[in-house]
């Protein structure tokens, strides 16, 4: 046996280590990239990336420059202009300050950087291959920072084999990008990929401005609080506009993204029970806190955050959000899901600006959305043959038992009402029966589209006009990647435009579900099960589909639909549950309602 010897890694060797925390892939570079630019007092910064970024990365920035004698410092682990002496962490306001993203990100790829200052009467060029300084010398170069990073993992390919599609590692790099963006509005941003530019983001005055350009169509409401020493800038959408999982809703401390569960808790909170389980609102949200009082340092991607009082940053958060939610134009008289939206798909309300001590202009947003994007009111796909789930009812809805239908374990059965507006109530010889009208629905719908996937894919149904649904910046890729599996369960989409998705058709079982909410929680099921296996990915998939046209609780129903909904459920093996595991009925045997009144 060889003896294991301790011994010092060689630099080239530790930076790759190294770079296996700080570069995750592509977009980590261009994080890091831009990140000095901002450091380093840039007004305008250019990205450029080919291949998803693994190919190239360029970022060009107007910033102070390097001077020639620190240019190889730069690529040096641990060296950083930020930090003297530990009690300086505390202090620290700027992006960057350990010093491994550099080294990290050379080690790993052949790297040209291009800079000057303004002192200097000639810029510096200055290369490295895997780590390796290739040379320094003069060359004419604008005042700023242009570093450009090419073949990505070139020699690790272990970490090469692991990119995904390049439209997936683009999507990631615009979301960096856009990260950065939004806390930066007084910076202007150019993203271009494979030489098409895909995004322009001019300098603006204020973060609402910015928000607004990357959320168009949004209504918007801004309002700003300080409580205990806590600031908090909240920019966000209406509750029926929130979105399934929390990719839309941008979240910093100190001007640094994190993500951070305790902060999407006390957002939920704030909205007080308007949003529904795992939807978050579209927008933005900024806190200020004291040095000090939190440590980003717990991650080598700084993106999770330690409060030294989270319990006062809870507290702020909710009740600045809350006043917000409370009191803007869109918490009163907000449209239904049910109604209508606009040509731009959202309710026609301004951005609101609301401050505690002070009154503030309104913003508005831009509109880009054509005319006609939308199916017309009215012109909606017919609904499933059985009736169930079409509009809301209120009216009163007689109390009378079906008729007799053939023999079968529920049609069989005598229904005697609705209570509560969610369980129907029937009787056979032998119970007294309530059925979950949302469950059982639930589990019939989704029943039939299974027997479709397993004949060779879900039938879908065109829409009379495509549905154009706007997204966050960066959810465009992430979502065309997915076109093909959509398609297979009848969501028939394609990419309109740099944020926009067009649906074409959606599954004909689901013919009167909105569009854009379809989609949504199509892909968050698809992408939430990708690690199990196809069939039980289906099946979770089905199942977030089925729940979409199911009878709702609350909602009056019809006796022809009960009877319509009893003799599908005699058509599928029933297991007693619906797709998510929650009972469909619950029986109580007239023996035990004797017995309780009396009448043994």
């Amino acid at each position: 046996m060889t003896e294991n010897k301790i011994r010092i890694l060689e630099p080239v060797i530790a930076d790759q280590i190294a770079a296996g925390e700080v570069v995750e892939r592509p977009a980590s570079v261009i994080k890091e990239l831009v990140e000095n630019s901002i450091d380093a007092g840039a007004t305008k910064v250019r990205v450029e990336i080919d291949g998803g970024g693994v190919n190239r990365i360029r970022v060009a920035d107007n910033g102070a420059g390097i001077p020639r004698e620190e240019a190889p410092l730069a690529f040096k682990r641990h060296a950083t202009s930020k930090i003297a002496r530990l009690e300086d962490l505390e202090a620290v306001r700027t992006f960057g300050f350990r010093g491994e993203a550099l080294p990290s990100i050379a080690s790993v790829s052949r790297v040209t950087l291009r800079t000057r200052t303004a002192d200097d009467v000639a810029g510096t060029v200055l290369t490295l291959e895997g780590g390796v300084p290739g040379g320094v010398r003069d060359a004419g170069c604008p005042v700023g920072t242009d570093i450009e990073v090419a073949d990505l993992f070139f020699n690790t390919p272990a970490r090469l084999k692991f990119m995904k599609k390049e439209s997936t590692e683009s999507g990631h790099c615009a979301e960096a990008l856009v990260r950065i963006a939004l806390i930066r509005p007084a910076v202007s941003f150019t993203f271009t990929t494979q030489g098409r530019k895909t995004r322009d983001l001019p300098r603006v005055e204020r973060p609402g401005e910015r928000v607004a350009a990357l959320f168009p169509g949004e209504s918007l409401a801004i309002s700003e609080s300080d409580r205990d020493g806590i600031g908090v800038l909240a920019i966000l959408g209406p509750p029926q506009r929130a979105k399934a999982g929390a990719g839309s809703l941008y979240t910093y401390v100190n001007g640094r993204f994190v993500r951070d569960r305790a902060i999407l808790r006390a957002v939920t909170q704030a909205f007080a029970g308007t949003l529904e389980p795992g939807r978050y609102p579209v927008g933005y949200i900024s806190m200020t806190l004291p040095p000090g009082s939190f440590d980003v340092n717990v991650h080598p991607q700084k993106t999770e955050v330690r409060f030294a009082d989270p319990s006062a940053v809870y507290r702020a958060l909710t009740r600045g959000v809350g006043e917000m939610v409370s009191s803007s134009v869109w918490s009163i008289g907000a449209p239904s899901r049910e109604e209508p939206l606009t040509n731009s798909g959202v309710a026609e309300e301004p951005i609101e600006y609301r401050r505690e001590s002070a009154d503030r202009p309104l913003i508005a947003p831009p509109s880009t959305s054509a005319p006609g994007s939308h199916i017309p009111s009215g012109e909606r796909a017919p609904l499933p043959s059985s009736g169930i789930g079409g509009p809301v009812r209120r009216e009163a809805v007689p109390q009378r038992p079906l008729r007799e239908g053939p023999e079968g374990k529920f049609s069989a059965m005598r229904y005697i009402g609705q209570a509560k507006g969610t369980f129907l109530v029937l009787e056979d010889d032998d119970d007294l029966v309530l059925l979950d009208q949302h469950a059982a629905h639930e589990r019939v719908t989704f029943e039939r589209l299974r027997r479709q996937l397993a004949a060779g894919g879900i039938s879908s149904q065109r829409l009379l006009m495509p549905h154009a649904v706007d997204l966050g910046p960066a959810e465009t890729e992430r979502i065309e990647e997915l076109e093909e599996r959509l398609g297979s369960l009848g969501l028939d989409i394609s990419r309109a435009g740099p944020d926009r998705i067009a649906i074409h058709s959606v599954p004909a079982e689901l013919a009167g579900a909105s569009p854009d909410r379809l989609l949504a929680d199509m892909v968050l099921a698809l992408e939430s099960s990708r690690e199990g296996s196809r069939g039980d990915t289906d099946d979770g998939v089905l199942a977030t589909m089925a729940c979409h046209t199911s009878i709702r609780a609350g909602r009056a129903v019809d006796p022809r639909e009960v009877e319509s909904l009893l003799k599908e459920m005699d058509e599928i093996d029933f297991a007693g549950h619906c797709p998510h595991g929650r009972p469909v009925l619950a029986r109580i045997t007239w023996n035990e309602i004797r017995r309780r009144v009396g009448r043994e």
